[in-house]
């Protein structure tokens, strides 16, 4: 235990550090926010609030007014029913996870109408959580799609295993999007993070003043709980709407994108987005996104995956040809290259042997061999040997 004159000043020091954030009875949120309709809301005794609040889609918290978000997502023919989809996101008494912490803020976004709606299930005293989880259910109850950001690792387990310790049946959702791995995929290797915050900024056109760091929230609700200073928790709630407005307008983002990659602005990662476009079956789109990676400058350990996915996407759709054209372009500048060029080589051998060119094949596998020389692994290099002698076999020699 912390001796006194330490205790006081670190309460001193949170106290400071909340009223910079606009804690002192008035509420500075990041976006210009309309008044929650209805403020607060008692709920189940003293031990929980409901806060909602209304944004008009033409509000704009970045780049995007949010009806153009909403028209983004129910026009994208991936079947998102406003009526049937939440965007959540939580705040917890601790970060690491666990048995021991508790969600003490969840809050709910969805489309209704001309408003985005925001409802903040708020736990204002750890006595009523399984009241408070009750209600909760009660209202995910209608939902048949989930959106969040790291939820499917963090948010979502974490209230599920708080469910099953107030012995309630956790839910099952049909449909959970985390567009954390869209984000990673298409923005990490480009801004060099995937955070939210930096999302919103760079991306969104939507950057954070005045916002309480996310570290800094359990200290902020645990202090409440000591001291039921209702005020304190004003920049949490900020926060946790803003994150909500944010999830809406990645998630249109990450649409836009996918639908039409060349005209959704802004700097994405090539590879990514194709690698998010094979996996919804649109190879032909994917592999022309491989192909504008292939522009940019790469080592030859990324080329060779690069041109490995661009492939298959081509071979997807049945066209061969721009397959072996991508592979011969490709050892006609990577020839320097022992390891990767050998390998891109080898790939060129199979190419011309599917097209019935086998002294082609067997040119390109001895060319292959010569390159690896003793920097490639042994498993490569014996691989390449028993190909060129197959092929020595198979194919008429060459002059």
């Amino acid at each position: 235990m912390s001796p006194p004159d330490a205790t006081v000043g670190a309460a001193a020091g949170l106290r400071e550090r909340l009223k910079r954030l606009g804690a002192s009875g008035v509420s500075r949120s990041p976006r210009p926010a309309p008044a929650p309709l209805p403020a607060a809301t008692p709920v189940g005794g003293d031990g929980i609030e409901v806060i909602r609040a209304r944004f008009g889609l033409t509000h704009r918290p970045g780049f995007a007014e949010m009806g153009e978000c909403a028209d983004a997502l129910t026009g994208s023919g991936e079947g998102i029913e406003p009526s049937a989809t939440l965007w959540l996101d939580t705040e917890t008494t601790g970060l690491a996870g666990g048995t021991g912490t508790y969600v003490f803020l969840v809050g709910l976004g969805s489309l209704d109408g001309a408003t985005f709606t925001v409802e903040q299930f708020l736990l204002r005293r750890l006595s009523a959580e399984g009241r408070f989880l009750s209600m909760l259910q009660a209202r995910l109850a209608r939902t048949r799609h989930l959106v969040t950001f790291n939820g499917q690792r963090f948010d979502w387990p974490l209230l599920e295993a708080r469910f099953i310790l107030t012995r309630l049946r956790p839910l099952a959702i049909d449909l959970h999007t985390d567009l954390i791995h869209s984000a990673r995929r298409l923005w990490h290797r480009v801004l060099g993070t995937h955070r939210l915050s930096a999302l919103e900024a760079e991306v969104l056109g939507a950057p954070r003043s005045d916002d309480i760091p996310g570290w800094l929230i359990p200290q902020v609700y645990v202090q409440y709980l000591r001291t039921a200073d209702r005020t304190s928790l004003e920049p949490i709630l900020a926060h946790n709407r803003a994150d909500l407005l944010a999830l809406l307008g990645l998630h249109a983002h990450v649409v836009r994108v996918l639908r039409d990659p060349d005209r959704a602005g802004g700097r994405i990662d090539w590879e990514g987005a194709g690698v998010l476009l094979a996996r919804t079956g649109d190879h032909r789109r994917a592999a022309e996104c491989f192909e504008r990676a292939l522009v940019g400058p790469f080592d030859g350990r990324d080329r060779w995956r690069v041109l490995r996915r661009c492939a298959r996407q081509y071979r997807s759709i049945g066209d061969d040809g721009r397959a072996r054209r991508l592979w011969e372009e490709a050892a006609r500048v990577t020839r320097d290259d022992g390891r990767y060029g050998s390998q891109i080589l080898m790939e060129v051998s199979r190419v011309r042997e599917r097209a019935g060119d086998l002294a082609g094949a067997r040119r390109a596998a001895d060319e292959a061999l010569r390159l690896a020389g003793g920097a490639c692994p042994t498993g490569l290099i014996d691989r390449l040997r028993r190909r060129a002698e197959r092929l020595g076999r198979a194919a008429p020699s060459y002059g």
